[in-house]
């Protein structure tokens, strides 16, 4: 019998090797793209001012904008689950800072690792629907670390002119091999105090898909029901 912890060890050592493998390819379906980047000036401008930034995203819509983003230090949250632990290894192995938790497992002690690295200077990066959704329904731990932080909110989201769209929960969106690909900006704002909770998370919401929206529009397409409700 295994003595104590080879279990957990070995689980570890296998979450890395897949991590590596599954990221190297990623990378490679990334080089296969055409990526343009839409009102990327106004991450620049948040940047040049120097405020904390926190992008807010649909999960279904993450892979190419995380990528986009690698290396740059950036805080975000996977789940304990065994699926986190792949997701967190290859995040830290790309350059982000990752909190561990979800809205059902240790997303109190996330939240409070997230607000403590983002007040000494790292942006934060939140699926706000993730990870296991319902699908555009923006969960409550976004608006905590806004608040917490000061933090901007800027929707970021992308699409595809030959999209794959998944079977799952979210209709997760993969770019085909060398096709073009679009990674745009939403308007960026900041929580008003003013605002009632259920007001400021249906902002987030509005201002995703509109961002999203305007994605599709630029690749030409049509997506999958779930992404088609009507933007604000």
């Amino acid at each position: 019998m295994p003595g104590p912890g080879i279990g957990n060890r070995t689980g570890i050592a296998g979450a890395r090797l897949i991590a590596r493998l599954t990221g190297a390819l990623v990378a490679a379906h990334r080089a296969s793209l055409s990526i343009r980047l839409v009102h990327e000036e106004r991450f620049l401008d948040l940047e040049a001012r120097k405020v904390p930034i926190l992008f807010v995203l649909w999960h279904g819509r993450m892979l190419v904008p995380i990528q986009e983003h690698r290396d740059q230090g950036i805080v975000t949250m996977a789940s304990q689950s065994k699926d986190g632990e792949l997701i967190a290894t290859w995040l830290s192995r790309i350059g982000y800072s990752v909190a561990r938790g979800s809205s059902s497992r240790g997303g109190s002690s996330a939240l409070r690792d997230m607000v403590r690295q983002v007040r000494a200077g790292r942006h934060a990066a939140l699926t706000v629907d993730g990870p296991r959704g319902p699908a555009r329904v923006v969960q409550a731990g976004v608006l905590q670390l806004a608040k917490l932080t000061r933090a901007w909110i800027l929707p970021i989201t992308s699409s595809s002119a030959r999209p794959r769209f998944l079977a799952s929960w979210d209709r997760y969106l993969v770019p085909q091999p060398f096709s073009k690909t679009f990674v745009v900006y939403g308007e960026p704002f900041a929580i008003d105090a003013s605002w009632a909770d259920g007001e400021a998370l249906a902002r987030i919401a509005s201002a995703i898909d509109a961002a999203t929206a305007e994605a599709d529009r630029i690749a030409g397409i049509t997506p999958p029901d779930v992404w088609t409700r009507k933007t604000a």
